[in-house]
């Protein structure tokens, strides 16, 4: 009985604190939201088709998947799109053509590319941090609107799993938001079934 109510309690604890495993092919991401944050009801469909789009219109990379697989997103507010995360994972055809370091240096330039053309003032930087000893490559944007005075960041990790591509990508305007983003990701857990 007493082994009961203590499984009890902690089932309660790990439900309340919002963790929740996501499967991808044979891996297992063990993934917490932030405290605060909300399930986005769009789940930010219709921002990955437009930027899907951008990248079939650019020659330099593989056509991407149309099978993605959203695995979630979070955001502080449900009515904009910044202090926002989002999870899915695709096909790793661009990885296999590039290798990943490859895939992610031609997303820079194509980053570059078109916030050029955007007339957006954009610095874009990359580096590798290890999250349970997965490697993910980061690609860090610092955009700044002069006409609005406004900046924001995003941040995209990407690395293979199981033969597919997952990308995390978070979104704020704030080094509070930031923290707390960044410290859900980088308390996550993977383990292989």
């Amino acid at each position: 009985m007493r082994t009961l109510i203590i499984l009890t309690f902690l089932l309660q604890s790990v439900i309340s604190i919002g963790q929740k495993n996501y499967q991808i092919e044979k891996v297992f991401w063990s993934y917490t939201k932030p405290q605060n944050y909300k399930i986005r009801v769009d789940n930010f469909s219709s921002a990955i088709r437009a930027g899907d789009s951008l990248i079939n219109k650019n020659n330099k990379l593989e056509k991407q998947a149309s099978t993605d697989n959203i695995l979630f997103a979070f955001s502080k507010n449900d009515s904009i799109d910044i202090n926002i995360i989002m999870a899915d994972y695709k096909s790793n055809s661009n990885i296999v053509k590039y290798t990943l370091k490859g895939y992610i240096d031609k997303l820079v330039d194509f980053m570059k590319s078109n916030f050029a053309k955007m007339g957006s003032d954009a610095k874009i930087s990359t580096k590798e941090v290890f999250i349970d000893k997965i490697k993910f490559y980061v690609l860090e944007s610092k955009i700044v609107h002069k006409e609005k005075n406004y900046t924001y960041w995003t941040e995209m990790y990407i690395t293979e799993l199981s033969k597919k591509e997952l990308t995390i990508a978070v979104a704020y305007d704030n080094e509070k938001d930031k923290k707390i983003l960044v410290e859900s990701i980088s308390r996550s857990r993977f383990t292989t079934k």
